[in-house]
C-alpha cells in the first residue's frame, strides 16, 4: 500500500509536469511548430490480458482486484486525455497553418491578400485616449498610402477600408512595422513570421468605414513602436511616418486552456478519502467527473477501458439527488416566489420551463433542449436566481457562474440576471463586451480602485524609466550590467505589484457579485482563478511560504488564501449556455477549472448549430470534436430524468399548420423508407426539453417543428395575432394561402452562383485565390439583386402600410454577405430610404444569427448543395437555424430544382412550400453557361 501511494503521488506530479504549457509570446515563436508531445498524459498505459498478465509479462493476482481496477482507471484516463489532446491539437495546428500560409503569401501578392480582406498595409496609427486600463488606437490608411479603396474620388478624406475586409470586434490582430515606411510591406523584416520584425498585439475595438480602433494593453506600443504621432504625454510626438501592417491572427489561450481543463480532469485521484471540503471551499463532485469519463466512446463505438459495459449502473440516479443536504427546501422556496411574483420581474412560466427551473435546482447534473423562441436565456435567468439563493444560505463566499459560448451569449446571461436584481461581474476583455455592460466588468472595477491605479501609474513609470534608460546608456555606449539588472528589477517588482493590486481589485468587486458571467474560455480568467485562491505560477510570489496549506491543479497553485487575504470564492453552482456550441474541451473549462462544480446545469439545443472544428473532413461533419458535451451526454437513454419530466401545458396550441397534409408528407420524404434519420426524442433522450415556442408565427415554426423536432415544439394560438406578416410582403409576393407567413420565391436559373470573392470593382477576385487558399465561398447576384428589391420594398415609406420592424438579411456564404452588404452601399435608393427613415437592417451569415432574432428575415440559399458534395447545405442543424430567426415574415429566395436536386431537407422545405401555396414564381434568369 505504501508503495502505490508513492506510485500514485509520482504519476500525478509527472502529469502536473507534462500538462503545463510553455509561456508563449507575441514572436515568431507563434507562428513555428510548437511540439505537442510535452502535453501527453504521461502514465504508463498497461494492458491487462483475460487471464490476468499485463504486457510486462507480470502476473497480477490477489487481494481484491484493487491492481486491475486502478491499471483500468489509469488506462481510461489516458484514453481520454490522449484523445481530445490530439484532436484540439490538430486544430491548433491547422488554424496556424492557414495563419502561416497566408502571411508567407503575402510577399508574393500582397495586394491580393489585401483585398480579400485579411490584411491592410500602410497603416497610421493614432493614440485615441483609454480604454479601463488599455490604450485604444485608431488605424487609418495613411495619406500616402500605395493602396487606397476611394469609392466617391475624394481623397481629402481618409481612404475606405475593403468592402469585404474579414476585421471584426474582438478579432486578434498583429501590427507589425514597416521599417522604411509607406511601401514597404514586401521586405522580408515587415513579414510577421520573420525573428528580426518588431509587431505587436492587439484586439479590435470597433469597425469604422475607414478605421478600426484597437485596444492595446497600457505601455505596450510605446514600448515596441514608440510614442504615437499625435501623442500629448511625457515621451512626446512620434514619427509622423512610422507605418504599420495589418494582420488578422489567432490567440492561443483557447488552446491552453483546453489543455489544462483536459488535464484537470484526467488528474490521478489522490488515494485518499474523499473530503467536500478543499482549501477555502468546495471540492468538486467526482460523480461528474465520471459521468464525463464514463461516456466516452472509442472511434469503435466500444466504451474506453475501465468500464465492463455501457450500462451507468446507478450514476443517474446519484445525479439526481440534490447537490445540498437543503436544496430542496431552498427551491421550493425559489418556486413559490417565482410563480407568486408580480410579471414585472419573472414572466409566466409554462410548464416545461417550471420543470426545468426545478430540475436544475435541484439535481447534480441537468440538461435542457431549448428549440428556437423556447425562451432557454430567460429560464437561465430563474436558475441563476434560485442558486444565488442557495449560496447565501451557505457562505458569502460561494457565487454562482454563468458561461456561453460567444460573447453575444454571454452578454445575453448578464442583461437577463441584471434584469432579475441579481448582482452580476462580466469576466472578459472588454472589446467583447456589450457596451452597455462595461460598467459591470472587472476592468471597470479595477479602474475604480485607487490602490490599483496608483500601482498600474507606478509600474507604467517604472517601466518607462528603466526602458529611458536603458536606451540612452544604448546610445551613450556605458552602464553597467549590474545598474541595467537593477533597473530592471525595479521595473519587474513595480509590474509584479501592480498584478497583486489589480487581482485584490478584482476579487473584492467578485466577493460583491451574486453571478460571475464569462465564456467558456473565460472562466479560467487569471483574475477569477485567483479570487478562487488559484494562482498562476508567475502571481505566485509566495510558493515557500505556508508549503503545507498548498496544493496543485493544472491551472495553478491552489493556496488557502485570495489575494485580499480572506478564503478565497467557491463557485459550486455552474450554468454553461450555448452549450451545444463550444467542444467538449472548451466545456470541461468552466466545470473543472475551478475545481469546485457541484451542481451542472448545460442548455443549448443539438438541433442548431454545432461546434465549428476546421479539421473535420468527414462528410456528414460528425468528428469527434465536432459533437458537444451536452449532445453526447443527451443521446443517453439512460440519463433521461423520468422525476423531471413536464406536465402537459395547458396553453392553447395552433395546430394546423403541423397536422396539415403538406407537413406530414414532408415528414414522410425525410423519414421515410431507406432513410437514416433517427427522430429527435429517440436521439437526444437524456434532457429536459423545452416545448412551447415564442418567437415565430405558427407557419413559420411549423416546418421545423415537424421535421427537427417530431412536431413536439408547438406554437402559442395566440401568436397567429400577434406575429402578422406584413403587408408589404404580401403585396409584392401574393400567395394563395394568407395565413401563411412563408414565402419561397423561385428565382429560378440553374448554376448562377460564382466562386471567389467579390473585389473593389466588383470584380470577382480569383476562384481559389492564392492569398488565401482555403476560399471556397459562393456569390449569387441573381439572387442578390432580388434581395435589394425586396428590400427597398420593405424601407418604401410612401405608402400607408409602411413596415416599421426589424429586417435580417441572411446567406450561408461569405461572398453573397460582402456582395450584398456592396449594393446595398451602393444603391442611392436604399441610402435616402434608410436615412429618411432609420431601419434595423443587418446582413450576416447563418452562423453568425444563432441566438438572433428579426421581424423579416430574408434567406438566400445562393447555391445547391448537389448530391454528393460536402457544403453548407448538407447540414440540416443550419437550416434549421436559417429557417427560424423571423417573427412575423421569412422569405426564401433560391433555385427551386437545385435546390431539389441537393440535400433531401431542402427538397422537403420546397415542395412542403409549394403545397402550402406559398410558392412564388419569380420572372428569373436565364440559366447559365
Amino acid at each position: 500500500m505504501r508503495k502505490q501511494k508513492a506510485s500514485d503521488k509520482h504519476t500525478a506530479r509527472m502529469q502536473r509536469g507534462q500538462t503545463t504549457l510553455e509561456p508563449i509570446e507575441i514572436t515568431t515563436q507563434i507562428l513555428s511548430s510548437r511540439s505537442f508531445t510535452k502535453n501527453q498524459w504521461k502514465h504508463k498505459k498497461i494492458e491487462l490480458r483475460a487471464n490476468g498478465v499485463d504486457t510486462n509479462k507480470n502476473i497480477v493476482t490477489g487481494g481484491r482486484g484493487r491492481a486491475r481496477k486502478r491499471l483500468k482507471l489509469y488506462n481510461s484516463l489516458e484514453g481520454y486525455h490522449s484523445k481530445f489532446l490530439g484532436w484540439i491539437s490538430e486544430e491548433y495546428r491547422m488554424e496556424e497553418a492557414e495563419v502561416i500560409t497566408r502571411l508567407e503569401t503575402s510577399l508574393t501578392d500582397p495586394f491580393s491578400l489585401e483585398k480579400s480582406g485579411h490584411a491592410l498595409f500602410d497603416i497610421h496609427p493614432e493614440r485615441r485616449g483609454n480604454l479601463f486600463n488599455d490604450e485604444v488606437y485608431r488605424l487609418q490608411k495613411a495619406a500616402d498610402a500605395t493602396t487606397t479603396f476611394y469609392t466617391d474620388g475624394n481623397r481629402d478624406n481618409p481612404s475606405p477600408l475593403p468592402t469585404n475586409h474579414k476585421f471584426s470586434r474582438n478579432d486578434v490582430i498583429v501590427l507589425t512595422l514597416q521599417p522604411t515606411g509607406t511601401g514597404d510591406f514586401l521586405s522580408a523584416t515587415s513579414l510577421p513570421t520573420n525573428p528580426d520584425a518588431v509587431l505587436l498585439e492587439a484586439r479590435v475595438l470597433n469597425v469604422g468605414p475607414t478605421y478600426l480602433d484597437v485596444a492595446v494593453t497600457s505601455g505596450q506600443y510605446t514600448r515596441v513602436f514608440g510614442p504615437a504621432s499625435n501623442n500629448v504625454g511625457e515621451e512626446g510626438r512620434g514619427d509622423p511616418k512610422l507605418r504599420v501592417r495589418v494582420d488578422r491572427f489567432f490567440s492561443d489561450v483557447p488552446f491552453s486552456r483546453m489543455v489544462a481543463a483536459l488535464g484537470q480532469l484526467t488528474a490521478v485521484p489522490e488515494n485518499k478519502k474523499a473530503d467536500d471540503k478543499r482549501i477555502g471551499g468546495f471540492q468538486m463532485d467526482n460523480l461528474l467527473k465520471e459521468l464525463i469519463l464514463s461516456t466516452f466512446t472509442k472511434e469503435d463505438g466500444e466504451l474506453i477501458e475501465g468500464y465492463d459495459d455501457s450500462s451507468l449502473g446507478d450514476l443517474p440516479k446519484k445525479l439526481a439527488k440534490p447537490p445540498l443536504p437543503n436544496s430542496v427546501q431552498l427551491t421550493n422556496q425559489v418556486m413559490a416566489y417565482i410563480q407568486t411574483n408580480p410579471q414585472q420581474i419573472f414572466p409566466t412560466y409554462n410548464e416545461p420551463q417550471l420543470t426545468a427551473i426545478r430540475a436544475s435546482l435541484t439535481r447534480r447534473m441537468t440538461m435542457i433542449q431549448g428549440p428556437p423562441g423556447t425562451g432557454k436565456t430567460t429560464t437561465a435567468g430563474s436558475i441563476a436566481f434560485g442558486f444565488v439563493h442557495q449560496c447565501r444560505n451557505i457562505s458569502p463566499y460561494c457565487k454562482v457562474l454563468a458561461t456561453a459560448f460567444s460573447n453575444v451569449g454571454a452578454d445575453n446571461l448578464a442583461e437577463k440576471f441584471l434584469s432579475l436584481g441579481l448582482k452580476v461581474v462580466r469576466v472578459g476583455k472588454p472589446s467583447g463586451i456589450s457596451e452597455s455592460l462595461w460598467a459591470h466588468t472587472l476592468d471597470a472595477a479595477i479602474q475604480k480602485d485607487p490602490f490599483a491605479q496608483k500601482a498600474l501609474e507606478e509600474a507604467a513609470k517604472a517601466s518607462a524609466k528603466a526602458r529611458k534608460s536603458a536606451d540612452e546608456d544604448k546610445r551613450k555606449n556605458k552602464g553597467s550590467l549590474s545598474a541595467e539588472r537593477a533597473k530592471r528589477d525595479l521595473a519587474t517588482d513595480a509590474v509584479k505589484a501592480s498584478i497583486q493590486a489589480c487581482n485584490i481589485a478584482a476579487t473584492k468587486a467578485l466577493r460583491e457579485a451574486d453571478v460571475i458571467v464569462c465564456t467558456s474560455i473565460g472562466a479560467a480568467d487569471p483574475q477569477l482563478l485567483a479570487a478562487c485562491g488559484i494562482y498562476a505560477e508567475e502571481q505566485d510570489d509566495s510558493k515557500k511560504k505556508d508549503l503545507h496549506n498548498t496544493s496543485e491543479s493544472q491551472f495553478g497553485v491552489v493556496r488557502e488564501w485570495a489575494p485580499d487575504n480572506l478564503p478565497p470564492l467557491s463557485l459550486p453552482f455552474v450554468i454553461v449556455d450555448e452549450a451545444c456550441q463550444s467542444v467538449e474541451p472548451a466545456s470541461l473549462i468552466p466545470i473543472v477549472s475551478t475545481n469546485s462544480c457541484r451542481s451542472l446545469v448545460m442548455l443549448g439545443d443539438p438541433c442548431q448549430l454545432p461546434p465549428t472544428v476546421r479539421s473535420d473532413s468527414s462528410a456528414t461533419g460528425t468528428s469527434p470534436l465536432s459533437i458537444s458535451l451536452m449532445a453526447r451526454l443527451s443521446s443517453i437513454p439512460e440519463l433521461h430524468p423520468v422525476t423531471v419530466t413536464a406536465q402537459k401545458d395547458k396553453t392553447p396550441i395552433e395546430t394546423k399548420f403541423i397536422e396539415c397534409k403538406p407537413t406530414r408528407q414532408a415528414v414522410s420524404s425525410v423519414m421515410g423508407r431507406g432513410s437514416n434519420s433517427v427522430s429527435y426524442r429517440k436521439q437526444y433522450s437524456g434532457s429536459v426539453l423545452l416545448t412551447m415556442q415564442f418567437r415565430m408565427h405558427p407557419s413559420i415554426a411549423a416546418f421545423s417543428s415537424a421535421i427537427f423536432y417530431d412536431g413536439l415544439l408547438g406554437s402559442p394560438l395566440t401568436l397567429s395575432n400577434q406575429r402578422q406578416f406584413p403587408s408589404r410582403l404580401y403585396s409584392h409576393y401574393p400567395a394563395p394561402n394568407k395565413s401563411s407567413s412563408v414565402r419561397f420565391v423561385n428565382i429560378g436559373g440553374r448554376s448562377n452562383e460564382q466562386r471567389g470573392e467579390l473585389g473593389e470593382t466588383g470584380e470577382l477576385i480569383a476562384t481559389m485565390s492564392t492569398a488565401d487558399p482555403s476560399n471556397s465561398s459562393y456569390r449569387n447576384e441573381e439572387e442578390a439583386i432580388e434581395v435589394l428589391e425586396l428590400l427597398k420594398t420593405l424601407l418604401n415609406q410612401g405608402e400607408k402600410d409602411s413596415f416599421k420592424g426589424s429586417i435580417g438579411i441572411v446567406t450561408p456564404y461569405s461572398s453573397q454577405v460582402a456582395l450584398i452588404k456592396d449594393m446595398i452601399a451602393k444603391d442611392k435608393d436604399i441610402r435616402e430610404m434608410v436615412q429618411a427613415f432609420p431601419h434595423e437592417i443587418e446582413v450576416k451569415s447563418v452562423d453568425a444569427y444563432q441566438g438572433r432574432e428579426r421581424d423579416v428575415i430574408i434567406f438566400s440559399a445562393v447555391r445547391s448543395n448537389r448530391r454528393g458534395r460536402i457544403g453548407f447545405l448538407s447540414d440540416w442543424r443550419r437550416m434549421n437555424v436559417a429557417l427560424t430567426r423571423a417573427k412575423n415574415g421569412l422569405v426564401v429566395i433560391g433555385d427551386a430544382d437545385t435546390l431539389k436536386d441537393g440535400d433531401k431537407h431542402w427538397s422537403a422545405f420546397v415542395n412542403w412550400c409549394d403545397s402550402m401555396g406559398c410558392f412564388v414564381e419569380d420572372a428569373g434568369v436565364e440559366e447559365s453557361v
